[in-house]
């Protein structure tokens, strides 16, 4: 699912992630409202990977099991809690996904970053790349390396009356999404995901979990409840107040 995978690294190999992720229960978690109305906590994974502007939610940062961030370029690379994450989860990769003519590659901020963080760093770009987000995208990075079950949550979109949604997770400022997109674009761009998802896991042999499925603003549930769906034990165990 990847159109490249590269490192500026001598040590960092494929062989990394295929230890990481190959035969693992993976949770992939990206910011949206989901994240906060399903009991996460309670699927038992092997490890967690997230996104961007995970940082700035304290229980997420607090993780002793997140094994891989994707970073885009529009956070605060100085940020103290992002730095002394990756600094006390020295077996945490990060990843970034360059386009070609942004400036931010050519930046001060991006060589010192590059130079400190150099032997976990990699660089990739998805096969598909549309409004699925940084962490749809993470999705296909972790599935190309073969995983058990893929979990995801925060992967949601947005509702056609998306003022009226929960907030981010991360950056609780923003309803909706923070780019304005069409309605229609976005459902597009998470069916798309959805089904690309699944026809990976009909070829590797991974099961996959929309933990986001049913909410009115989780885009992919039109593709998940009838490919993947949720099993009663599943859903059970993560609706909120389940379990809390």
């Amino acid at each position: 699912m990847l159109k490249y995978l590269e490192t500026n690294s001598s040590t960092i190999s494929p062989e990394i992630f295929i230890s990481k992720f190959s035969g693992k229960r993976i949770l992939v978690m990206g910011s949206g409202p989901s994240l906060n109305e399903r009991s996460w906590q309670n699927v038992e994974v092997d490890s967690i990977c997230t996104t961007s502007f995970f940082y700035l939610n304290d229980e997420v940062r607090s993780l002793k099991n997140i094994t891989h961030v994707t970073l885009s370029e529009i956070i605060d690379f100085k940020d103290d809690r992002l730095i002394s994450f990756l600094d006390e989860n020295t077996d945490c990769t990060i990843a970034l996904e360059p386009k070609a003519g942004r400036p931010f590659y050519n930046s001060d901020v991006f060589k010192s970053f590059e130079s400190k963080y150099r032997d976990r760093l990699v660089f990739y770009n998805t096969k598909i790349d549309k409004k699925e987000g940084v962490a749809g995208r993470l999705c296909f990075f972790v599935m190309t390396f073969q995983p058990s079950e893929l979990y995801y949550v925060g992967i949601d979109g947005k509702s056609k009356d998306h003022r009226n949604d929960p907030p981010n997770a991360f950056r609780t400022n923003i309803v909706g999404d923070a780019d304005g997109y069409v309605y229609e674009d976005f459902l597009d761009s998470h069916k798309i995901f959805a089904n690309a998802l699944y026809e990976e896991s009909i070829l590797n042999g991974s099961k996959i979990f929309n933990l986001g499925e049913g909410l009115n603003y989780n885009l992919s549930s039109i593709v998940s409840t009838q490919k993947f769906p949720l099993s009663y034990d599943v859903m059970k165990l993560i609706q909120r107040n389940t379990y809390e």
